[in-house]
């Protein structure tokens, strides 16, 4: 719009542009503090801040003065000011100008205004407590909301009001309680999901929110009317609504519904920098009062106006502009607040001296400091010969009110690009941390950072999951039953930890148990049953233990430990183990630890840095305890199992004809990391050569793992099989149990009516003891050499099999098979072997720390009469302190026959008062004995 139209709308007079000026310099909103700028003295600001009251005499051309300036805050650039125009005298006013009637319906039009969008996203005005406040008093008047509670005596109207009222606030209450969406919704949702919508959500919403929104609780902390009386929100709205309110002071009624109106408006231009809004607000709220005289309410509300003012000591962004055909009456108290009619004149220095003024008295808790009367000259009439001149000059060079612009940071523009910005972050943010947490469940066996095991677990590079678990994890094992297990023992040692922290005085240890195939992929829940009954086997010692009270006896936790198949990261396994102890000092050693090979070697080796003892369980290649002086062992030796095969197939030949050329051939594995293969085969070779046999030397190859090379070009164990049809003499086959098999299979296809005489070492048990798989080749017997005497029973007889039947009673029935491997027997001894190594510490050396190498210190001394009458044997180490391997272990022959049923054929070794078989060797005194 040109300059010469826009000022065409406001009204000339001599001093026009001095009061656009001063109406100018009111309404901009300075960048920090607020209006007035302060005086600063010594560098600190000095004052307090507020708008005035700028009281216009205009005569009888108040009103074209008021919509002129109407006019002129309207057009500002580069947006419109937020102000309203009311007409003062067009009303219907009530017999009491200063009526809190006349006030309220004011207030409510000025409210009405500044809530209308015309204002802008940025200069609209939510009015919540003023609102409250205003509905309370019309609720119970003539044309307001009906409200019974005063003749029913009670409360529940006005809450059912209040309800609705907050309800038809809100769109989504709106929705529901909405015919359309009944009739949508009937039939097509569940009865409970619409009574819980329409009618549970809403009231307990209510209920949240008259305790915690903010205009509600507001209104019981301003300071008029003395809210806490009767002391509840109910209570003091119930004194706001007709007819009660007409027995309040008026003048507090007015102040309590002025300060609600000014609270909105300070709440809205509140600067926070969480709400650029308030920042986008650079101009004053202006409520233009026209026809303000004695005989309305105007001056009441102006009075009102300055003293929440005075009384609250808040600023708010409110310039009251009151347009007047003539001031106050001379001698009243309004008149004598102006001032002395010769400062009203309008000049170029008004708003200068009204800020002196102010700065130094605005504190003085009086009305005089905040009023700034103006005296506004006749209009010209656009006929009168200055007219065209005096617009010129007076109005044309102010008639565009420029107000300033927004920071930068603080613009729509900008406020949706750092929006924008931060939600593009914030998504980008979010997609890195749920690709970082999907990357930490990949690398920690699916579980999250959060999980309690989730620090002590890798997925390996095979997909299996290894490491310590101390919650009960259970490595994604696809075998119920050993899953079952691990949760036992989880459970027992959160029975451990209750113990301990009820008799903290008591040795408290934790084993580590670290077996090779908790995890395994592709293998079957048969294949995995040895690293099973191990663990339930250590897992009835633990519970055994818990049942101990005495004060040497003591408290033990188990944390199983998976390695990978083949025991080949045991080292990483370690790693992590090693972080755990410096953590946990009541890890005193490592039990388990499956199969002799070279990643086994490598394990025992990195241990033995670590400082922690181990006590192997199934473990027999001789080379094993040259790797470290903390190893034990509470299996025999390969040397040991090669001694006994010779002694009993030379009973065999001597008693029963067979073999009478004393020929064997010995069948072992060609992968050159299976240790247990190859020191059994060579012992083996070793041993029956001193008894006279010929020796042949076989080897196979192990079926590869997918994408790995054969390790040899030797034929596999199915082929070996067939080959042995021809031959006379005796077959001893020194591999694993799965090899075993495929030989079996071999010779099935081949000459299952007239097969070869068949022993096999120790790791074959892991076959017998699996009654299924023991039965798939009928027809053909075979022996194996066993670590235990043979079938066990759930009858009570043995402590290990008795606590198995309480705690794991689905395994009773397949004991008389299982047992044969003797891996729970076994288990079962290592965790005792170490309970007595503590117990016999705290007797000897009661305040000696239960540190790893005192641990190993007492294990070395098993022997005599310490030594460990266990399931599988005596445990005794012969009184050698470079010992690690158990004297004269008991080893049993076992014989399957043609039906697959397991007999045993003799044992050697120590087992209670019982006598070994005649054809064993001698045992081996102990020293000293």
């Amino acid at each position: 719009m040109a300059s010469n139209e826009l000022d065409s709308h406001i009204p000339v007079f001599r001093g026009a542009g001095h009061l656009l000026r001063l109406i100018a310099d009111l309404v901009r909103r300075p960048r920090r503090r607020e209006c007035p700028e302060p005086v600063r003295h010594r560098g600190v600001a000095q004052g307090r801040e507020g708008l005035p009251v700028l009281c216009l005499v205009g005569g009888g051309d108040h009103t074209q003065l008021a919509k002129g300036i109407s006019y002129f805050l309207s057009h500002a650039d580069p947006r419109r000011v937020p102000h309203v125009l009311h007409d003062l005298k067009g009303e219907s006013t009530p017999a009491d100008p200063e009526s809190v009637e006349a006030v309220r319906h004011t207030l409510e039009r000025l409210a009405q205004g500044f809530a209308l969008s015309v204002n802008g996203n940025d200069g609209r005005v939510r009015f919540r407590r003023f609102g409250l406040v205003n509905w309370l008093m019309q609720t119970g008047a003539g044309g307001g909301p009906h409200y019974p509670g005063g003749l029913e005596g009670n409360d529940h109207s006005l809450l059912q009001g209040l309800r609705e009222r907050e309800f038809r606030r809100r769109r989504l209450f709106g929705l529901l309680r909405s015919p359309e969406t009944e009739l949508t919704v009937d039939g097509n949702v569940p009865w409970w999901v619409w009574l819980f919508a329409v009618h549970v959500f809403p009231l307990a919403w209510f209920r949240v929110r008259r305790g915690l929104g903010r205009e509600y609780r507001w209104l019981l902390n301003q300071p008029y009317l003395a809210p806490r009386d009767p002391g509840t929100f109910i209570g003091f709205a119930e004194r706001l609504t007709a007819p009660h309110h007409q027995v309040e002071d008026p003048e507090q009624l007015r102040k309590l519904m002025v300060n609600a109106f000014l609270e909105d408006l300070r709440g809205a231009f509140r600067r926070r920098i969480w709400r650029p809004r308030t920042a986008r607000r650079t101009a004053y709220c202006v409520a233009l009062l026209d026809g303000t005289a004695a005989g309305n309410c105007g001056y009441a509300l102006m009075q009102a106006v300055i003293d929440v003012r005075n009384e609250t000591g808040a600023f708010d962004p409110l310039l009251v502009i009151g347009c007047g055909a003539e001031p106050p009456a001379a001698g009243s108290q309004v008149r004598a607040d102006w001032g002395h009619s010769s400062l009203w004149e309008l000049n170029d220095r008004l708003y200068g001296g009204w800020r002196d003024t102010f700065l130094h008295t605005g504190r003085a808790r009086n009305r005089a400091p905040w009023y700034l009367p103006v005296t506004v000259p006749e209009l010209m009439p656009p006929s009168q010969e200055e007219y065209e001149l005096t617009r010129r000059l007076e109005v044309g060079q102010d008639a565009r009110l420029r107000i300033p612009e927004p920071p930068l940071w603080a613009r729509r523009a900008v406020s949706v690009a750092v929006a924008c910005g931060v939600t593009v972050a914030l998504l980008g943010a979010g997609g890195l941390v749920l690709r970082g947490e999907a990357a930490y469940r990949q690398a920690h066996c699916g579980l999250s950072r959060f999980a309690d095991d989730a620090g002590t677990l890798r997925t390996a590079e095979t997909g299996e999951c290894i490491g310590v678990s101390r919650h009960g994890f259970t490595f994604h094992s696809p075998d119920p039953a050993l899953n079952e297990t691990l949760a036992k023992i989880s459970e027992q040692n959160g029975r451990a930890d209750a113990a301990h922290r009820a008799a903290p005085e008591r040795p408290f240890i934790t084993l580590i148990h670290l077996s090779a195939l908790l995890s395994s992929t592709g293998k079957s829940s048969a294949q995995l049953a040895y690293g099973r009954e191990a663990l339930q086997g250590a897992a009835s010692a633990q519970s055994r233990q818990l049942r101990s009270t005495g004060s040497s006896e003591p408290i033990l936790r188990i944390f199983p430990a998976n390695a990978g198949s083949g025991m080949r990261f045991g080292t990483r396994v370690v790693e992590m183990l090693e972080v755990l102890k410096r953590q946990d000092p009541s890890i005193v050693g490592v039990t388990g630890l499956d199969q002799s090979r070279q990643a086994t070697n490598r394990t025992i080796r990195k241990l033995t840095e670590v400082g922690l003892p181990m006590v192997a369980t199934t473990l027999s290649a001789d080379s094993l305890v040259r790797q470290s002086p903390m190893y034990f062992q509470v299996s025999p030796q390969n040397s040991r199992e090669a001694e006994v095969a010779a002694a009993y197939a030379a009973h065999v030949t001597e008693t029963t004809g067979k073999n009478k050329k004393k020929q064997v051939r010995v069948i072992g594995s060609a992968d050159p990391s299976d240790t247990y293969s190859k020191t059994l085969s060579a012992d083996v070779a070793t041993r029956f050569r001193a008894r006279g046999f010929t020796v042949e030397m076989v080897s196979y190859t192990p079926p590869p793992a997918p994408g790995v090379d054969p390790v040899s070009d030797a034929p596999g164990a199915g082929a070996v099989g067939q080959r042995t049809c021809s031959y006379s003499g005796l077959v001893f086959f020194a591999g694993r149990s799965e090899d075993f098999e495929t030989l079996l299979s071999g010779i099935n296809e081949s000459c299952n009516s007239a097969p070869p005489l068949l022993i096999g070492g120790d790791d074959v048990a892991r076959l017998a003891a699996d009654a299924e798989r023991r039965t798939h080749y009928p027809g053909i017997p075979y022996d194996f050499l066993d670590f235990t005497l043979g079938s066990a029973r759930c009858d009570g007889t043995s402590e290990l099999y008795a606590e198995m039947s309480r705690l794991f009673p689905e395994e009773c029935a397949k004991v008389p098979s299982s047992s044969l491997d003797g891996h729970a027997a076994l288990g079962f001894d290592a965790v005792k072997l170490y309970i007595n190594a503590v117990k016999q510490l705290r007797e000897e050396a009661a305040g000696m720390p239960l540190t790893p190498p005192a641990v190993w210190h007492a294990i070395s001394g098993v022997h005599g009469d310490e030594a460990l009458d266990g399931a599988s044997g005596i445990i005794s180490f012969g009184g050698d302190v470079d010992r690690q391997v158990p004297l004269d272990k008991l080893l049993s022959v076992q014989h399957i026959d043609a039906r697959g049923r397991p007999t045993q054929a003799g044992f050697c070794g120590r087992v209670g008062g019982r006598q070994q078989a005649a054809w064993c060797p001698k045992w081996e005194p102990e020293k000293g004995g």
